[in-house]
């Protein structure tokens, strides 16, 4: 993690009492972790329904654009982001504000530990505790033989059969068996035994969800999942209740 703080050091850092987010991942860790009088803003993204399952937390809080100089007036002691530029993490050292960017994670147990350091952070170490109970129970109960699938989001666009999302599926029992843009005449000839179509932003017109309803994806003889292609987006937070609802459709 790179870390921008009072003085340069994280050594007994004081619980904050205002906290920033710039991104919405950073955004679901911290509405999952702190107390609201702690939260001075998250990105707008963290507040909207369309990009997130986790939005009803954010109800009635200060959002922003996601920039670091947007929020200097907050007068934030605490600024938490992924990815963050080398030129924000030298703007937050020269303003005194203490900023963590997080990497993004490659496998549910970095979000994991993720959450937990978010949770020491602001002072809340059981809701840390809390999620990783969450994922240690999906891990126990995690079928024993995984069942092939193909998980698509718009556009015919596969995630990595090695990554996060890759991960996550393997908790619901389910083994990513391709990668990259899938065709649909490679679908209608080789189709898989269970399609994962990951729905984000359903009611939006775009290319991606025209490609969704091609009528030739009709056609295909697979068993058809809906994901929450919202909880997919970062997959962090909102992943434990989306692999328990995973699992009770694929019950169904």
């Amino acid at each position: 993690m790179a870390l921008a703080g009072w003085g340069g050091s994280a050594v007994a850092a004081p619980i904050p009492a205002r906290i920033v987010s710039l991104n919405l991942c950073t955004d679901e860790y911290l509405l999952i972790t702190a107390r609201r009088a702690q939260i001075a803003s998250i990105s707008r993204l963290g507040a909207s329904h369309h990009e997130t399952p986790l939005a009803g937390r954010a109800a009635g809080l200060a959002t922003n654009q996601g920039a670091l100089g947007g929020v200097i007036d907050q007068r934030p002691d605490l600024v938490l982001t992924m990815g963050a530029s080398p030129q924000d993490m030298a703007l937050a050292a020269r303003l005194g504000m203490r900023m963590i960017a997080l990497p993004y994670p490659q496998s549910p147990a970095e979000v994991t530990r993720q959450v937990q350091r978010i949770a020491g952070l602001v002072g809340n170490p059981a809701a840390g505790t809390h999620f990783a109970r969450q994922q240690a129970a999906l891990t126990a109960t995690m079928p024993a033989r995984a069942t092939p699938a193909l998980m698509l989001g718009g556009s015919g666009l596969a995630p990595s059969m090695q990554g996060l999302t890759a991960g996550w599926l393997r908790l619901a029992g389910l083994a990513q068996r391709q990668s990259g843009s899938v065709a649909i005449e490679t679908l209608l000839a080789n189709p898989p035994p269970l399609l994962i179509i990951s729905r984000y932003r359903p009611g939006q017109f775009s290319g991606s969800q025209a490609w969704a309803a091609h009528p030739a994806l009709a056609r295909i003889k697979a068993r058809r999942v809906a994901a929450d292609g919202r909880a997919f987006l970062c997959g962090g937070a909102a992943m434990p209740a989306e692999i328990r609802r995973l699992r009770l459709a694929l019950a169904a």
